[in-house]
């Protein structure tokens, strides 16, 4: 979640994760004449801003402005990028004008309260949320920006909004932020086709559990109001209401809610009682709920104990590789470099907790890189090792992007050198992130650059790539950016056990050739809430919601075969499995059923597949040439 000042509230109050959407063709164009507008935009507002200032009263024309910049109910709740493509505009306008106003306050001398004052009437009266939750919000983060902003005078509204905001509305052009680079050794041989390899899935496939975006609530309570306006309902706090429908129900609810004990202690038990054949057990992150206005460190140690002693009392003897999500900081999204030691900055609360529990599962040797940065990696079995990385480092929504965004390569440098001694040793390697370096992740544009010249020098070293976040059950693929017709790499996203919002629990199964380590296969495990809802006495009834190869009629899940999956979809003829490719991604939920998607809106989840940069569209443009025909 995201934050103080004002517009960027907009961002922090609405958002767990980005989908993608087909630009229209003259969009280009418009973001170059939006350009201009936003300096008309920003002088107009610097005017009637400080008119406010000195006399405290807001001009007409003033309160015209804010009045048409109120946020619907509706758009208050969707993700950033879910939003309509027109709205971008409108987004950065307002980021632009109002970041620009409260830096140059701040610069005048005005004070931590005068600007929480500021920040928090603009959240009430822009309608970004309820007064608690503006309130507890710009309290937890507004410390931040004024360590990032002092410290950095010179860096501009329009560079902090290109940044949080990360549409192509809001052009980022500030050469420190995109002129960072990881050293990539090169290659030895070029890339002359798709990646690809011979195995189907066999019996001697190894077997590997996902689990994902558990999003525990300790505040969870049966029957209380599941429609609160807020970033969380169904809370202890939040009152029961008169209409039956709008109350909690006791597996969880499809609405703005996150899991109650009872839904954690299930899957995991399920999983323990129904799969104790698998090997390794990838569980990536996201434990703590939604109630972003209002985290502390002990709630989120009490509920990470909770969450892996109970891993750790189901799964005894067998490897659980753990990762941190965004939500595990305090406050969310908020991952200060380890050069920051100021106690009320720091990460090494999070870190050192994550290297204390997490070292149940992993060897002493992990110790350091997780004290420091709260990632690592470990040799799984001779020839095959995992990397277990933190990357919400390159989140849009962690403030320290913007303090000194170069030292975003220092893992990523890190992740480089680990891919480079694995090629040297023949091993394999499965990268597990809790973001998604892709259209759907949130990441940093630049971080996905970086990223994927690493895919690409090391894509046969890397068999496979794990990610959560997004909530949905999706995937992935990566392109060579040198020729794009080439398939190389793929990402997994292991969906959520958690049914925030309007979609089914989930977990994952993957079958995992015992050579190439490449997945040959994987099965998506659900249960339907609003049966389990009904039957509150007993246990979900989980089910096999579909195996992907068989679904899709796949020799296995290469990159190779990934891709001709998706052409075939980009197809009228393939319109019906594009169709079930996303009833499976939103887990057939029955809100989202009940909703639909229409065409628009299955192009949009079919380039959200090969779309792994952000401003590279070239995948998603010949989809879209193909698609209606």
């Amino acid at each position: 979640m995201k934050i103080v000042l004002a517009a960027l509230l907009v961002g922090l109050l609405v958002a767990t994760g980005h989908g993608y959407q087909v630009k229209p063709r003259n969009y280009n164009q418009t973001v170059q004449q939006l350009q201009e507008e936003y300096v008309r935009l920003e002088e107009d507002f610097r005017r009637e801003f400080q008119i406010w200032k000195m006399t405290g009263v807001k001009t007409p024309h003033f309160r015209e402005m804010l009045e048409a910049w109120k946020f619907t109910e509706d758009q208050r709740r969707k993700e950033l990028e879910d939003l309509p493509v027109p709205m971008e505009g409108t987004l950065c306008g307002l980021c632009r004008s109002v970041v620009g106003q409260l830096m140059e306050q701040r610069q005048q001398g005005a004070s931590r309260e005068d600007l929480f004052a500021t920040a928090y009437e603009l959240c009430t009266t822009l309608q970004i949320q309820e007064p608690d939750v503006c309130q507890g919000v710009i309290e937890l983060n507004i410390d931040f920006f004024l360590f990032i902003f002092d410290d950095r005078p010179t860096i501009g509204a329009d560079t902090v909004c290109a940044v949080v905001f990360q549409s192509n509305a809001c052009i980022l052009s500030d050469p420190e932020f995109i002129n960072w680079s990881v050293n990539v050794n090169p290659r030895s041989t070029p890339i002359t086709g798709s990646k690809h390899f011979p195995n189907a899935r066999g019996p001697n496939d190894i077997k590997i559990v996902h689990i994902t975006d558990l999003h525990y609530d300790p505040l969870y309570l049966v029957g209380h109001n599941a429609v609160c306006n807020r970033p969380a309902c169904c809370r202890s706090d939040q009152g029961i209401p008169e209409n039956p429908l709008e109350r909690a129900g006791k597996w969880g609810d499809y609405r703005d809610c996150d899991s109650p004990w009872d839904a954690v202690d299930d899957v995991i038990e399920h999983v323990a009682a129904h799969h104790s054949d698998a090997a390794y057990i990838y569980h990536t992150g996201d434990i703590i709920d939604h109630g972003v206005w209002e985290t502390s460190i002990p709630h989120n140690i009490q509920s990470m104990n909770r969450v892996y002693n109970k891993l750790a009392e189901k799964f005894p003897n067998k490897p659980v590789y753990n990762i941190i999500g965004n939500h595990e900081a305090h406050p969310t999204n908020v991952f200060a470099p380890s050069t920051v030691t100021q106690q009320q900055f720091s990460m090494e609360w999070l870190y050192s907790y994550s290297a204390d529990m997490w070292s149940r599962w992993l060897p002493q040797a992990t110790q350091n890189t997780i004290r420091h940065g709260g990632y690592y990696t470990t040799l799984v079995r001779p020839g095959f090792r995992v990397i277990g990385l933190n990357n919400q480092d390159c989140y849009t929504f962690n403030w320290w992007i913007l303090w000194k965004p170069d030292y975003l390569s220092n893992q990523m440098q890190w992740l480089h050198d680990v891919l480079l001694q694995a090629e040297q040793n023949n091993e394999k390697v499965h990268i597990l992130a809790h973001i998604p370096y892709s259209s759907s992740g949130s990441t940093f544009r630049i971080c996905q650059r970086e990223f994927r010249r690493i895919v690409e020098r090391f894509y046969d070293t890397i068999s496979g790539q794990f990610n959560g976040h997004t909530h949905r059950d999706e995937f992935n693929v990566f392109y060579s950016r040198e020729n794009p017709a080439h398939a190389i790499n793929v990402a997994w996203n292991g969906g959520s056990t958690t049914a925030f919002s309007n979609i089914n629990p989930n977990y994952i199964v993957y079958y995992v050739d015992p050579e190439s380590y490449q997945v040959t296969d994987f099965e998506s495990y659900i249960f339907n809430l609003t049966d389990a809802n009904r039957f509150p006495e007993r246990r979900p009834e989980w089910f096999q919601l579909y195996s992907f190869a068989k679904e899709f009629n796949m020799h296995n899940l290469s990159p190779m075969e990934a891709d001709k999956m998706v052409k075939r979809l980009g197809t009228p003829a393939g319109r019906d499995e594009l169709r079930r490719y996303w009833e499976f991604k939103v887990k057939q939920g029955d809100p989202s059923l009940e909703a639909g998607c229409d065409d628009d809106c299955l192009l949009n989840h079919l380039c959200q597949v090969v779309v792994s940069e952000m401003g590279d569209d070239v995948k998603c443009d010949e989809l879209r040439a193909t698609f209606f025909g």
